[in-house]
């Protein structure tokens, strides 16, 4: 009995790290991403923006769709912070699921996480986003959009694994 307990336990821990590692990785794969936006000529990058259109991120649109399900739309001006605490909600839960999932795994942390990155991109940006109508279908966009999405989740990924291992080693 006391072993299922202490498994328990140790799954709970490893997700509450993994989950802080997740909104601090989200911080620093959005601070990643304008640079990594800006990669390409001018030609590329107007094909990236006449994709995407006049299309909200996805993020706002969940915000938005979470917003009508309890009846209550969702403001213009704080779109933009709802889109946020998607990203960084996501970013957690995600973080969450690494933390489980790390402690199983014998690569080294940004490995891992960098693995887990991209498997993000491509689970969530690559197929449930599109699947769920939160944004066009993949092949609607260029492959430097696909390039640039999966660049920033790899820096979400090893920052996740990254962050894990160093909260991790900071509360043992």
């Amino acid at each position: 009995m006391a072993f299922g307990r202490k498994a328990r336990e140790g799954v709970l821990a490893g997700a509450l790290v993994g989950a802080a590692s997740g909104v601090i990785a989200s911080w620093v794969m959005e601070k990643a991403q304008g640079p990594i936006w800006k990669l390409g000529g001018e030609a590329t990058r107007r094909r990236e923006r006449d994709a995407q259109g006049d299309l909200e991120p996805a993020t706002v649109r969940v915000a938005e769709r979470a917003a009508r399900a309890v009846g209550r739309p969702l403001p213009d001006a704080r779109k933009g912070a709802a889109g946020e605490a998607v990203h960084y909600a996501t970013g957690a839960a995600l973080g969450a699921l690494f933390g489980v999932l790390a402690p199983r795994t014998a690569l080294p942390a940004l490995v891992a996480g960098a693995v887990f990155g991209g498997a993000v991109w491509l689970l969530n940006d690559e197929t449930l986003v599109p699947a769920l109508g939160f944004s066009r279908k993949p092949w609607d966009y260029p492959a430097s959009t696909h390039a640039k999405s999966l660049a920033a989740h790899l820096v979400y990924g090893a920052a996740t694994g990254a962050g894990f291992r160093l909260i991790d080693a900071a509360v043992r």
